[in-house]
């Protein structure tokens, strides 16, 4: 694997991170910061899902266990391959390649966690509200990159 294969590979795992909202370790960086957007996703969820209270109730302690365990799947895959992303010239064709798979099981076990709070979910909300969460989950991340890119720009 060449320089600029291992280059895209660190940046498919960096926004993998990003896109499912898990950059930032809940106990590091700015805890007000996190606060406020953990309440932004609770109310722009629960709007955009019309959970009832009922619903609410069992709901977010599920969907917060699952976000709980992607994030710690996610930094554990980073702290482990941190070496290999920070020192992609110095990387060995081998370390590439186990990085590249690791990479594969990585997403494996992002997807199993997904089906396992899938079903999960399937107790607690009606069909059409379930399929509707992961386009909810989209548009807030993408609404979270959005103002993002937006106080990187200067604007409020």
């Amino acid at each position: 694997m060449n320089k600029l294969q291992v280059f895209c590979l660190a940046l498919l795992v960096f926004l993998l991170n990003v896109l499912t909202g898990n950059a930032q370790n809940r106990n590091f960086g700015n805890a007000p910061q996190r606060q406020r957007i953990d309440a932004q996703k609770v109310a722009f969820f629960t709007d955009q899902l019309q959970l009832t209270p009922d619903e609410a109730r069992i709901f977010w302690p599920i969907y917060n266990q699952y976000n709980t365990q992607k994030e710690e799947l996610n930094q554990d895959f980073m702290r482990g391959n941190q070496k290999y992303i920070n020192n992609a010239d110095a990387v060995s064709d081998k370390d590439a390649s186990d990085l590249a798979d690791g990479y594969i099981r990585h997403a494996q076990k992002l997807v199993d966690l997904q089906k396992e709070y899938h079903l999960k979910l399937k107790d607690v909300l009606p069909p059409k509200k379930l399929l509707k969460l992961y386009n909810v989950e989209r548009d807030f991340q993408r609404l979270l990159l959005q103002r993002l890119g937006e106080r990187k720009m200067g604007r409020p």
